[in-house]
């Protein structure tokens, strides 16, 4: 049977990530970065900070009421729990943007995971890009960057670490989101979410299936192969990157002739179901049923010699028979043999992987998609899980153990991904309840132990000298609805579309019209006015735009779900009322903020309408937090006592800069929780 392969581009690489397929080829071929010194004077003082992505505030005071928590209840009598006010949306890219600089959306430049182009209106990440050489060397086919290029991090400001790094105290941040390219003004440096896979895509995962009946017409952010057994046998190909150093025609027949790739073989015993053997690149694998491999090494080559990426992934046999089927991880960009700058110094990396192993290095490193698209079940993506977590309690101890003075930062994800793709699980009010598999119920409150037991290894650190604070940048809440704004957009008018293009049951940004458009959606939260002088072709002129703002909050505030009388927006705020500096003129006019339950739908999410305004969320992707903000605040415990009242995520890096005896710096909008 020919390879059927199906591979969503439009979304991972060309449209929402456009530029992105040049990183992997240059830092192939070595180019240097920056080096960094400190010097000043050191200081006795520490701060130690655990950022526990999505940690709700009303999640584990259960457990601290429960007695499940004995160590965040030690934290707070110590000294404050306290919910933590959020950026408005409340989004990990956005409010880790800020805890890092001290700045609004309107400084830092984050408002997002996507933006839109104004100049085309297409989706694209907002964390960061690829920039293309200034200097290109062509030989033939053959395409050589020669002078600058490669990634670079959109996010502006002074990360508040640089601070003390300047004045000679160290600072460890590991895995801190929207920090790729890594700062090279941290002492060391592990990149977190925004992070790529080696393909440069935001997480591309592979499976290949011996059922022709298995249909994936839509699928999102993975590869499908449809492959043969033939006497035992399963050979195919693992796709790597876009060779971007060598331009190769693409036809019907080798769609992926600019692709790298890494064949493999799986031999299948006759007599066995539960164990395959894999080849692949001179390295033979024991894959057994249901369990995922170690880290593989896989290698891609761009151009003899010279030209070489690394990768690591790993291996999960679902099935050996009737019907083969093999999944394979997001290609992660090792961390030793790095094809972008993910820690600081280069050879950070290197270093841990001697000392612990391999480790996930892509920004969000559960595979979501895989999960959402019923690829992985309920027991697989726990089981991938439970290696993250696993991986991640590993690498806190191996930085722990080194860590002397100075600042401490270290980031788990697990409290928000694994929120998100099992909130139904444990939620008997979620409309997709019974679907989920009751056995992983108790998976998130479990995932707030283990963070109890790191709360638990550093809380003996603690003296007068020290400061441990625990944070998250939002909380949580259930998702089951999601609302179509881009499609209420248009059936009320403020979006038309080209004619023909309303008898499609999805469009996307390219079906508008934007000569009558006065409004569109982008993003999770972000509502664009389609303005005159910034969108490339905006008709709203600005003595008009307060009026259609105003108009638009009315009429998205009264909008009632017809199956659950349940207003599905909370509020819709203004943009200038919450933001301030440079970038605020480019950002969405309005950001909407939904009600506990709903969420802006995917469709709308990269600027597309569909067919209907409200319906089921149709995803494991359960639990979110792009709500109104005041409604998912974070938390925020502190072994000293937090004086203010309404503590924000935008004061904690003025509080720590504060216990270092570093005024608050110009720019910094918040205020220490101390004072």
């Amino acid at each position: 049977m020919a390879d059927r392969s199906i591979y969503r581009r439009g979304v991972s690489r060309r449209d929402f990530v456009k530029g992105m397929a040049g990183g992997a080829a240059t830092a192939a071929l070595g180019l240097p970065h920056a080096a960094c010194s400190w010097g000043g004077s050191s200081t006795d003082k520490k701060v130690i900070v655990l950022g526990l992505d999505g940690l709700d505030p009303f999640i584990v005071k259960k457990l601290i009421d429960a007695g499940r928590a004995p160590n965040f209840k030690r934290l707070a009598e110590m000294g404050s729990f306290r919910q933590l006010a959020t950026t408005m949306p409340a989004l990990s890219p956005v409010a880790w943007s800020s805890f890092i600089t001290g700045l609004t959306p309107g400084g830092h430049g984050i408002a997002d995971f996507v933006t839109r182009d104004p100049e085309n209106y297409l989706p694209v990440f907002s964390i960061f890009d690829n920039v293309e050489p200034d200097i290109m060397l062509s030989i033939g086919d053959v395409h050589l960057p020669v002078k600058g290029g490669g990634p670079r991090n959109l996010r502006r400001g002074t990360p508040f670490w640089s601070y003390l790094t300047e004045r000679g105290i160290p600072a460890w941040v590991s895995k801190i989101p929207t920090n790729y390219p890594v700062d090279e003004t941290a002492t060391k440096a592990i990149a977190g979410m925004g992070t790529p896979d080696l393909t440069d895509a935001y997480g591309v995962f592979s499976y290949y299936t011996s059922d022709p009946f298995e249909d994936y017409p839509n699928i999102s952010g993975g590869v499908v192969h449809y492959v043969d057994v033939v006497d035992n046998q399963v050979r195919a190909d693992l796709l790597g990157p876009v060779n971007s150093l060598r331009t190769a025609k693409e036809t019907s027949r080798d769609p992926y002739a600019n692709t790298t790739k890494a064949p493999f073989t799986v031999y299948l015993d006759p007599n066995r179901n539960d164990v395959v053997r894999l080849d692949i690149q001179g390295r033979t694998l024991l894959l057994k049923k249901g369990e995922y491999s170690p880290w593989v090494n896989v290698s891609f080559d761009l151009l003899p010699v010279i030209g070489k990426v690394s990768g690591i992934a790993r291996f999960l046999v679902k099935q050996v028979r009737p019907h083969f089927q093999l999944y394979i991880t997001p290609i992660n960009i090792d961390p030793a043999d790095q094809a972008g700058p993910i820690t600081y110094p280069a050879d950070f990396g290197a270093e841990i992987v001697r000392d612990i192993g391999a480790f996930w290095t892509k920004g969000l490193p559960a595979d979501t998609k895989a999960f959402d698209y019923d690829v992985l079940n309920d027991e697989e993506y726990v089981g991938q899980a439970e290696l993250i977590l696993a991986e991640r309690m590993k690498l806190f101890v191996h930085q722990w153990s080194r860590f002397d003075t100075g600042l401490f930062y270290f980031y788990v994800s697990s409290t928000d991904q694994d929120a998100h793709m099992l909130w139904r699980n444990m939620d008997p009010t979620h409309p997709k309840h019974a679907e989920a598999d009751p056995r992983f119920a108790g998976w998130i409150p479990h995932v707030y132990e283990r963070m109890d037991e790191l709360v638990g290894r550093v809380l003996p650190s603690v003296d007068d000298n020290t400061l441990l604070l625990i944070c998250s940048d939002h909380g949580f809440s259930q998702y089951g609805r999601q609302f179509h704004l881009n499609t209420w957009l248009r059936d009320n008018g403020y979006l038309v579309l080209k004619g023909g293009a309303g008898k499609k049951d999805e469009t996307s940004v390219l079906d508008i019209d934007w000569s009558q458009t006065v409004a569109y959606a982008m993003g999770f939260n972000g509502l664009y006015l389609n303005l005159k002088n910034r969108e490339a072709k905006g008709i709203v002129t600005a003595d008009k735009a307060s009026a259609i703002t105003a108009r638009l909050t009315r009429d998205l505030e009264a909008v009632v779900d017809p199956e659950t009388g349940t207003r599905p927006i909370a509020r819709v705020y203004d943009r200038d009322a919450l933001y301030s500096g440079d970038m605020t003129p480019s950002m969405p006019e309005m950001l909407v903020g939904y009600t506990p339950g709903y969420r802006t739908s995917d469709q709308s999410f990269m600027g597309s309408t569909g067919s209907q305004t409200i319906n089921l969320n149709p995803w494991a992707w359960s639990g979110d937090h792009s709500m109104a903000y005041q409604m998912v605040p974070g938390s925020l415990f502190s072994s000293r006592r937090v004086a203010k009242s309404d503590p924000s995520i935008l004061d904690l890096p003025v509080t720590i800069l504060e216990w270092f005896g570093i005024a608050k710096p110009e720019q910094m909008v918040g205020r220490s929780v101390f004072s």
